[in-house]
């Protein structure tokens, strides 16, 4: 089926046909896209970099920027191989143009959710129609997970957007009338794989196959494996993906052993990771993790069930979405290891079938969501109160409580995105309702990351770290610094410089194996080299280990501390 033929499947549009006046209607559209502008980048700098994963995936750019290596990936100088190098390329190359930050650091996160949001509104108006792809874009963008992700620095979303656009590629080169557009397409379905694949492995590249596997055996059409250019294909993808893999093995020769063995086949097959879940361990996921979504989604799939039993024949776009998210949340769920963000890259093929669906049958899906949105604020005004009587939230402190009523507002927020869907939705404006429901979700999250912002010292060193290297202190970032017991990943990024690592493996033990020499492996050398120390020196630690070394009388001067960690420095002591 072509692509002219999937424009002319009948479209139910329940919108109204109100023009109105064009320049207003050009300046709201304007200052829609402008907020979600503001929303989508503007928040960035606002909170330090958590644990460990945002101090973990800015600090091994830093060094590659400092030591000017762009194959060996180094965490605290030890060697890091658990995943290939795009997502630290990317955070350099931001390093380099616009220095060392928190919003440099979350930048290519940031952009890369963008685009790929751009990529399924514009997937979806050239398979479909400009309605369905403003829709599918609304839905990808405004998805509380989605939204989440392009928020934080990880792997997840440098994976996610290589994905989506492998997924999009793929779904315009079977639905382009032209030669040349289909085998362009099908290329770049190709290099966006390649992509994937240098972004978090062969995880890149397994699920787009097992996808393609899936949907040629339901749906028969065996036509699909002669127009996949696998030789031209799989050249451009061995171009992208060789250079790297060949130049860290010949460098590293332990690298394929532990990239391949340990951090793809027994990390799937084994539950040794720290990451076990149950089979429904997604379900909850996806229910959060789609909102608003999630009641028009309910009643689009009750649609979908009825009419999509006998799809006609010829290559469907809906049911390759559906495999796809079917066979992600398949994949990861009878996975031993598991982690809420694993499914994010299900979340494009979800976006455009519940866009198509929306597009067809009218706004009432969407009504689902904007009552859904309205009464989840309401749930929120009655669980703010309760959160001072948690034990968790009350671990957080005196601040946390005084920024509470930033948590009202973003409950009002909510009930305020509902409201106004809802008067949208009596209206049959469909695009305006989706709009307001995305809309609503960045200005309640940027209200929440308000709220993260003034309690980010519990998730992050930043501030300990300020307050060490502030002008008013007399640190001298030359001195040795160790970390005793434990291992902030923030701690390294926040100096600008490595620390020596002192009685700690975890994540780091394959690196210390491979250069034992740089770490101390007990507390008893500590204690002996921390004696002898000539000049200054400096450790942090956690306050139960200030006891223990006091109790040993190891000279130690607290310098500055908060509820996780403290700083000592030996200056000042008799040698």
């Amino acid at each position: 089926m072509s692509a002219t033929s999937f424009k002319s499947l009948p479209v139910v549009d329940k919108t109204r046909n109100t023009t109105g006046n064009p320049r207003f209607r050009l300046l709201w559209h304007v200052a829609v896209a402008l907020f979600i502008v503001a929303a989508w980048f503007g928040s960035l700098e606002l909170r330090g970099l958590f644990i460990p994963d945002e101090g973990r995936y800015a600090e091994i750019p830093r060094e590659m920027l400092a030591t000017d290596d762009w194959i060996t990936p180094r965490l605290n100088d030890l060697k890091y191989f658990e995943k290939p190098p795009l997502q630290y390329w990317m955070t350099a190359l931001s390093f380099r143009l616009f220095g060392e930050d928190e919003w440099t650091a979350r930048l290519p996160s940031a952009m890369l959710g963008f685009f790929a949001m751009l990529m399924v509104g514009y997937t979806g108006y050239r398979i479909w129609d400009a309605r369905t792809g403003a829709l599918a874009a609304a839905t990808l963008g405004g998805s509380w997970a989605y939204f989440l992700a392009a928020q934080y620095l990880t792997l997840d979303m440098t994976l996610t957007a290589s994905l989506t656009f492998a997924l999009c590629s793929f779904l315009r080169a079977q639905t382009e009338n032209a030669a040349l557009g289909r085998k362009t397409w099908m290329l770049a379905a190709w290099g966006a794989a390649a992509l994937a694949v240098l972004s978090k492995g062969l995880i890149g590249v397994v699920l787009p196959a097992v996808t393609l596997f899936i949907y040629i055996a339901l749906r028969r059409e065996t036509v699909l494996l002669g127009r996949l250019r696998p030789i031209a294909g799989g050249v451009l993808f061995l171009l992208i993906v060789s250079p790297w893999f060949v130049a860290v093995q010949h460098r590293n020769p332990e690298f394929f052993d532990f990239f391949f063995i340990h951090e793809h086949f027994q990390r799937f097959a084994e539950s040794g990771h720290n990451r076990p879940g149950a089979w429904w361990y997604y379900i909850p996921i996806l229910i959060t993790g789609l909102m608003p979504w999630t009641p028009a989604l309910l009643k689009e799939c009750a649609h979908w069930y009825k009419e999509r039993r006998h799809p006609a024949s010829g290559f469907s776009p809906e049911w390759f979405c559906v495999a796809w998210a079917g066979v992600i949340v398949l994949f990861f769920s009878a996975s031993h290891s598991k982690l809420p963000a694993y499914i994010l890259p299900a979340l494009p093929g979800i976006a455009l079938v519940c866009a198509r669906g929306i597009q067809t049958r009218g706004s009432d899906s969407l009504k689902w969501s904007a009552w859904g949105t309205a009464l989840l604020g309401i749930a929120l005004f009655g669980v703010v109160p309760l959160l001072p009587h948690l034990k968790k939230f009350a671990a957080l402190g005196e601040d946390a409580i005084e920024q509470i009523p930033w948590l009202y507002v973003a409950a009002g927020a909510l009930l305020a995105t509902g409201l106004a869907a809802l008067w949208s939705v009596r209206r049959n404006r469909i695009l305006t309702t989706a709009l307001a429901l995305a809309v609503g979700t960045l200005g309640f999250w940027n209200l929440i990351f308000d709220f993260l912002h003034m309690i980010d010292a519990d998730f992050s060193s930043e501030r300990l770290i300020e307050d060490l290297t502030g002008d008013r202190k007399p640190y001298r970032p030359e001195a040795p610094f160790y970390t005793v017991g434990q291992f902030d990943h923030s701690v390294p990024f926040y100096l600008g410089r490595t620390v020596t690592l002192v009685n700690i493996r975890g994540e780091l033990g394959p690196g210390i194996d491979a250069e034992p020499y740089k770490v101390i492996p007990t507390l008893e050398r500590f204690e002996e080299i921390w004696r002898a120390q000539k000049g200054d020196a400096y450790a942090i630690l956690r306050p139960d280990a200030i006891a223990y070394f006091r109790q040993r009388r190891l000279p130690m001067a607290e310098l500055v501390s908060d509820k996780r960690l403290v700083v000592v420095s030996r200056r000042g002591e008799s040698q």
